[in-house]
């Protein structure tokens, strides 16, 4: 019986000594094994690689439009050209009849002084025809011409003084310089031999005749007043 209960005791003193050290090295592990660190943070994504640049290709080009007067672009220009060319013919005509209106007006001082210029000039003509034995009969002519011809310049600027509204004073004024100055010097260098002046100033004031004898012919037309070709012979 002693020796039963004594078995017992060692077998009972042994589990507990066991389970003592199996709690002890449970305990040790506890104490002694790290936490599992946390997992890693996932890495960012790289951004999208940025889209390819496009070439500008400029405006859009506008839709090609069917013309509606049916014209092709030789014909629109053609058009445009032929309404220009009116536009400006009736511009033309209108100035052209504002003008008269005015020089009807004036007809008295237009043939006062387109008279005086003819018979200015027919002066020196007839010396021009003497030729080189003519040269102080010139002189002469020039220096008695003088007063008459600032005279007669002073009642043609009576026509228009204020400007733009004759057609033919700007040719009366250039007529009447040239008489004073360069017509009788072109004369003078003719008889030394030197033509070309006196040719280029014949013809300068033949151009400028004609075209007042011109107008002033339209002007006695459309005033009723009969022909106008070269002023300044009265009726005697």
């Amino acid at each position: 019986m002693r020796r039963a209960m004594q078995a017992t005791g060692g077998k009972l003193a042994l589990a507990l000594t066991t389970a003592s050290l199996f709690a002890v090295a449970l305990s040790a592990c506890d104490k002694g094994t790290p936490p599992a660190p946390p997992p890693a943070a996932e890495a960012p994504k790289p951004p999208p690689p940025a889209p390819a640049a496009v070439p500008d290709a400029g405006p859009a080009k506008p839709k090609m439009v069917a013309n509606p007067d049916g014209l092709s672009l030789a014909e629109r220009i053609a058009k445009r050209q032929a309404a220009e060319s009116k536009l400006a013919a009736e511009l033309a005509a209108a100035e052209k009849e504002r003008l008269l209106a005015y020089d009807r007006g004036k007809i008295p001082l237009h043939k006062q002084t387109f008279a005086f210029i003819l018979k200015t000039r027919g002066q020196y003509d007839a010396i021009a025809k003497k030729g080189p034995s003519a040269r102080a009969d010139l002189d002469k002519l020039r220096g008695s011409l003088g007063k008459p011809i600032e005279a007669a310049a002073k009642k043609m600027a009576t026509i228009d003084p204020k400007g733009g509204n004759s057609n033919v004073t700007t040719d009366y004024d250039v007529m009447l310089n040239a008489l004073a100055n360069d017509y009788p010097a072109a004369i003078a260098l003719s008889f030394e031999g030197d033509k070309a002046p006196l040719a280029e100033q014949t013809a300068e004031l033949d151009k400028r005749s004609k075209k007042i004898e011109d107008w002033l012919a339209e002007l006695s037309a459309g005033g009723g007043k009969g022909k106008a070709g070269k002023p300044g012979k009265k009726k005697k």
